[in-house]
């Protein structure tokens, strides 16, 4: 049967050949992207080392890799409203795989702006992959169970980001390490050359997801839309929309930034004094607490209503991110692991909020609130740059303002005074035609 993006994405009944096949698909991807980008964590702590950067240009990784989001997520979207998820899930995958073989000759060459670049591709990648998995798994269903199932779905997504670190730590730091020992100080190339095999590996499995969709290409049948009623939606009109994409824009800073710094906060004798490799393992904790609460909001979505629990979260990770710059040692520490526990929800449940009778505007909609994860750009280096003047402690002072915006997006959720225009029109409209 043809589907339309639009109507699929929009929260209501799904009209795809039967919806709860879609749903293996879509965790899939949920985990791919959670895998792919937590690598980029460990990679900001070995970068620092290898080539001898700040806080700042360390940061550099997080906002090459995020940055894409800001100007692919538009693009993406327009290709999505064209081409369906399927294919447009298809690109993302070839695109990654692309990106990761691109890692080979930046080895060789050691320059650090060439991992830039080769992160960017794969972040390119991703963002379709990303512009196609939240409005899909929105749309698997009610609307008014959209939250509950896109937590559900963001489960996946931890559990890749659980798995992620520890393989990382293993690739990254341990064999890393020993191969850095056999080189002269400073040879960059000695030092990562270890990763070639592991991409590889990685791009290989990217092109064979991407084919296996290719093949599969012919049992769903997409309808294409014109492209010229494809438009942005306005800010203006619908200012939950607006205020959601602010705080996926803080919430992502946030997240990005405190888990980009975990290895080198947990090595500060201010904390824990760890070696690199075992607070890359410890790493695995922070979004293992992710993976755990999302399973828990799922569950407890069903008895809270999502803008209360979304805020109880945000006061939560406020709380602990304050507790952690303020303190010293295992409490410091497990102060700012425990932040994972209670970001879990937050993407999900933002999103779902912002989109709220959106209706056929909703792939749009996505793209813009894809388009707001360039917090994880920006953010990260600004908290790097407050790192370098003063400390990794004030510097968790950024996230803290995150949730601060968090909480009261929520709160204003919660007493109708944030809406969306949109639906709401048109809803009007078909009651005054009847």
């Amino acid at each position: 049967m043809a589907q339309s993006v639009s109507s699929a994405a929009t929260g209501g009944s799904s009209t795809f050949p039967v919806a709860t096949k879609m749903l293996p698909f879509t965790f899939m991807l949920f985990f791919i992207v959670g895998f792919v980008t937590v690598l980029v964590d460990p990679l900001v702590a070995k970068f620092k080392g290898a080539f001898e950067l700040s806080y700042t240009e360390a940061m550099l990784t997080q906002f090459c890799y995020f940055m894409a989001y800001f100007l692919i997520s538009l693009p993406a979207s327009r290709v999505l409203d064209r081409l369906g998820y399927l294919r447009g899930a298809i690109v993302g995958f070839s695109t990654v795989g692309i990106g990761i073989l691109l890692f080979i000759p930046a080895i060789e060459i050691a320059k650090f702006w060439v991992f830039l670049a080769a992160l960017f591709v794969i972040a390119t990648g991703v963002t379709m992959i990303q512009v196609v998995m939240n409005p899909l798994a929105s749309g698997l269903g009610p609307a008014a169970t959209a939250p509950q199932r896109l937590t559900l779905a963001q489960a996946f997504n931890s559990v890749a980001t659980t798995v992620g670190p520890m393989i990382a730590g293993y690739i990254i730091f341990d064999t890393a390490t020993e191969g850095a020992n056999l080189a002269t100080a400073g040879d960059a190339t000695a030092a990562l050359r270890v990763l070639e095999t592991p991409c590889i590996v990685l791009a290989i499995v990217m092109f064979v997801i991407a084919f296996a969709f290719w093949a599969l290409r012919g049992n769903e049948k997409v309808e294409r839309r014109e492209t010229s009623h494809w438009h942005m939606p306005s800010l203006s009109e619908n200012p939950r929309l607006a205020f959601g994409a602010f705080c996926i824009f803080t919430y992502v800073g946030a997240e990005v930034a405190i888990g980009s710094l975990m290895i080198n906060y947990l090595g500060l004798e201010s904390t824990l004094a760890l070696p690199e490799h075992t607070a890359a393992h410890y790493l695995s904790y922070y979004w293992g607490g992710a993976m755990v609460g999302r399973i828990l909001g799922f569950l407890l979505m069903s008895k809270i209503a999502p803008t209360r629990l979304l805020s109880l979260c945000a006061i939560v990770a406020a709380a602990l991110a304050t507790v952690s710059a303020l303190t010293t040692g295992a409490i410091s520490a497990y102060a700012v692991m425990a932040i994972g526990l209670f970001n879990s929800i937050m993407f999900p449940t933002i999103f779902s909020l912002s989109v709220k009778d959106m209706d056929d505007q909703t792939p749009a909609a996505s793209g813009l609130l894809c388009l707001a994860i360039v917090g994880g750009a920006i953010l990260p280096v600004i908290t790097g740059k407050i790192a370098d003047m003063t400390n990794l402690h004030v510097a968790l002072f950024v996230p803290v303002l995150c949730y601060l915006s968090i909480i009261v997006f929520a709160m204003l959720c919660a007493r109708s005074v944030l809406e969306n225009r949109v639906g709401r029109q048109a809803k009007a409209g078909v009651a005054l035609a009847k």
